[in-house]
């Protein structure tokens, strides 16, 4: 039995984490897995947000390095270096960032996602020069669609949290 509610909390988004993760690598096909929407980013972002600096700054740079890991980037580190990034404007706007519409914040989350998508394919044209598949773009308006949910599944465990 868990009896702190950190480790609590820690396991929770380690739970999380590895499901985004499953879900993200489940298409046998590589067109179909870039059009899905950026879940192991999302969350990250999400994290970022309702976090404390360190946790969200960390925890971008790991779930980006595992991220290099199960999609075999060459050189390790690009997804940890956009993640940490994201994190840090997360941050940095974190105040503005919770104050606005749902709507406002997921047009936000799909720039950020789109410049991921942008970011990485610019890398991978640059080194090894696979073929561009624009299905990745349809990652944005899922991933942008998706944040509302991921915002409505967390108030509701921070409402059954707080009663």
């Amino acid at each position: 039995m868990i009896t702190n509610d950190k480790t609590q909390q820690f396991v929770v988004i380690v739970l999380m984490m590895a499901l985004a993760f499953y879900l993200q690598e489940l298409p046998g096909s590589n067109v179909l897995q870039k059009a899905l929407p950026e879940l192991p980013f999302i969350l990250t972002l999400y994290f970022a947000v309702s976090s404390r600096f360190f946790f969200g700054v960390i925890s971008a740079f790991v779930v980006g390095m595992v991220q290099d890991v199960f999609i075999g980037i060459p050189t390790l580190g690009l997804h940890a270096a956009i993640y940490v990034i994201a994190a840090f404007v997360m941050i940095i706007i974190r105040l503005r960032f919770k104050h606005m519409n749902i709507f406002i914040q997921s047009f936000t989350i799909g720039v950020f996602v789109l410049v991921k998508i942008l970011l990485v394919t610019l890398y991978e044209t640059i080194l090894y020069s696979p073929p561009v598949h624009l299905w990745a773009l349809l990652s944005v308006p899922l991933s942008a669609l998706v944040w509302p949910l991921l915002h409505l599944l967390f108030a509701f465990f921070a409402e059954k949290d707080e009663s």
